[in-house]
């Protein structure tokens, strides 16, 4: 009989046709091994196994690593000169391409030991089961993450490959399925995992329950709904021939049901509600999004518990001006996201810096053009003056000063005064030099950013959670789906509707509800959450947004440098004026993102190990 060894985190050889993968960061390497018969006999063993299967999917955009924002139209990094490499300018081909099978053997390994006699014994039957749920929707997950990257996959189903001889390969070499057979099993995948998850809130979302499983499947059906209806409309020649990259449109109406239906039983059935706080909408935004305790809205995520599991994103991106330890500043907003926060008299969201003469629009105050937009701006980002642990932060380039009847800027070096003691640029910048430590855009981010004292201090750093699913996604994709389906809409625009009123901006009706409306929910609703990238792929509006184009209003970052008027005397003194400028940091590389890019490759060495590997479109 042949000894299997486990390792307590599972790690194992992969079988021929999965080597060469790609794996994530956080991937661990223990070096002490089990015997099988002894793992699945110890409780603790198992939920340690378990545990790391959920560090390992830690796939795509997230607050460990603030630096990747820097390639999309939410923010850019602020230390060092300008970007002025094409390697910058162009989004990656194979941007959070994800490809580990050996992590699906793993998993699949773990799952036929957890249905073993010894587990069995073990543990209690609704335990047992609700950890096999809970590796099963970990592997729709990982699944999901593949086919959002790269397209269908070989689907290999809860099979472990033993390798005995040359004579096994064959049988590993699985070729790819469709785009559309593998959203078909992530969604048959989640449904399974539901049925033994747990309809209870888990501790910070942590843990992943019977809603996390639905909200993959309703997420998992609209991409594929969307990439059916909009690949097949504007990039029709953007798919393989046998179905591995590309969903038939005549799949779209099928799969929006599903999204529209599973959408509706976690808004109607879970336990999780919208936060929300009439009397300080912005603050409770960000409570929803950034803040663990009482968090209502939060359906799974990435938690984080020091000091094994920590993250610096507070310790790079708060304000230097409030910094805990030695650095601050490293990310800052764009216009571009700024400006797509509606205003919520509907007015022209575009923040006004210059009459039709040429002259300065001036302000009472530096907050003026951002308290006058949807209050989810303030729970997203720190614009000038806003707080920041209850401090305002001072965002200011310079002053403006009177000279005959011009005003002219004064500039200076971060934190300068001038001879009367006024300030003329803050510590903050915003400034356009290639120091580190100053703020290049008019913008901090506020999401993500811990308020708790410290939390940008060595070595404790922050816990701060990176969310997955939350209530308000179930809301959008009923919207979305509801409206393309079109015998939907009045209830679909109930729901964007909901969404839309946390923010205390005018609800759309039936005239002014679009799909473009659709789409800019989901770009403020879930900045900096790893939304924005993927929405753009699958409604194949990428390549035309990201075009590449210098001075192009959307592949163009933009900057607002903000200015104080100091010139006693004059009517205009103490207000404040602003300067649209294209962002220091990107001035020579707007965003750029080829039709080559809706798939990710499938990598020759992929394709030695298993030759029924077919390449992806354009590759």
């Amino acid at each position: 009989m042949k000894i299997k060894i486990f390792s307590a985190a599972l790690v194992f050889v992969s079988a021929v046709m999965f080597s060469g993968c790609v794996k994530t960061n956080l991937d661990a390497n223990p070096t002490n091994t089990l015997l099988e018969t002894n793992m699945f006999s110890d409780r603790a063993l198992i939920q340690s196994v378990l545990a790391n299967f959920y560090i390992s999917v830690n796939y795509g955009q997230q607050n460990g690593d603030f630096g990747s924002y820097h390639l999309l139209d939410e923010a850019s990094t602020m230390y060092g000169p300008a970007t002025t490499t094409d390697n910058e300018r162009q989004i990656p081909r194979n941007f959070y391409r994800v490809y580990d099978y050996g992590l699906v053997r793993r998993m699949n390994q773990f799952i036929q030991g957890i249905n073993s006699a010894n587990a069995k014994t073990a543990l209690l039957e609704s335990d047992r089961l609700d950890m096999e749920a809970q590796c099963k929707f970990l592997r729709a997950w990982y699944y999901f993450c593949m086919a959002r990257s790269i397209g269908g996959m070989p689907l290999v189903g809860d099979e472990v490959f033993e390798y005995q001889s040359e004579a096994d390969i064959p049988k590993m070499q699985i070729p790819r399925a469709t785009e559309a057979a593998t959203y078909r099993y992530i969604i048959n995948q989640c449904d399974v995992a539901a049925t033994n998850l747990s309809a209870s809130k888990t501790v910070n979302g942590a843990v992943a329950n019977r809603w996390a499983a639905l909200m993959l499947k309703a997420r998992a059906a609209v991409y594929a709904a969307s990439i059916a209806k909009y690949g097949s409309s504007v990039t029709p020649s953007v798919r393989t021939q046998g179905g591995e990259a590309g969903i038939p449109a005549d799949s779209a109406a099928a799969f929006y049901r599903i999204a529209f239906e599973t959408a509706e039983r976690v808004i109607n059935q879970s336990p999780y509600v919208l936060q929300k706080d009439a009397s300080n909408p912005g603050l409770a935004f960000y409570r929803a999004t950034s803040v663990k305790s009482g968090n209502t809205e939060v359906i799974w995520a990435f938690d984080r518990l020091a000091p094994n599991q920590v993250t610096q994103f507070t310790n790079w991106v708060m304000p230097y001006s409030h910094r805990d330890y030695t650095e601050g500043n490293n990310l800052g907003a764009v216009l571009n996201l700024v400006e797509a926060f509606e205003n919520k008299d509907g007015s022209d969201p575009a923040i006004r810096t210059n009459n039709a003469n040429g002259s300065y629009v001036f302000y009472n105050s530096a907050e003026d053009p951002f308290t006058a937009k949807d209050a989810r701006l303030w729970g997203t980002v720190i614009w000038p003056s806003a707080p920041y642990r209850n401090v305002p932060v001072i965002l200011q380039a310079g002053q403006l000063n009177r000279s005959g009847n011009d005003y002219i800027i004064k500039a200076g070096a971060t934190g300068s005064v001038d001879a009367s003691g006024e300030l003329v640029t803050s510590i903050n910048g915003p400034v356009s030099n290639s120091n580190n430590y100053v703020n290049k855009t008019g913008f901090l981010v506020r999401k993500f950013l811990d308020e708790t004292a410290n939390a940008g201090l060595n070595p404790r750093f922050s816990e701060m959670w990176m969310p997955k699913f939350r209530i308000a996604e179930a809301y959008l994709i009923a919207a979305e789906s509801g409206f393309e389906l079109g015998d939907r809409i009045p209830t679909a625009l109930q729901y964007i509707n909901v969404v839309r009123s946390r923010g205390n901006i005018q609800p759309l009706t039936l005239a002014t509800f679009t799909f473009a409306k659709i789409v800019n929910e989901y770009r403020v609703e879930f900045a900096f959450e790893d939304h924005r990238f993927w929405d753009l792929k699958r409604w194949r509006l990428a390549h035309t947004i990201w075009n590449g184009t210098l001075n192009n209003l959307t592949a163009q970052m933009y900057s607002l440098y903000p200015y104080k008027v100091v010139a006693p005397g004059d009517p205009n003194n103490g207000k404040w004026a602003f300067q649209r400028l294209i962002s220091y940091k990107r001035a020579t590389t707007p965003l750029y993102f080829p039709l080559t890019n809706y798939y990710g490759t499938i990598d020759n060495s992929w394709i030695t190990n298993n030759p029924k590997l077919v390449v992806n479109p354009l590759q």
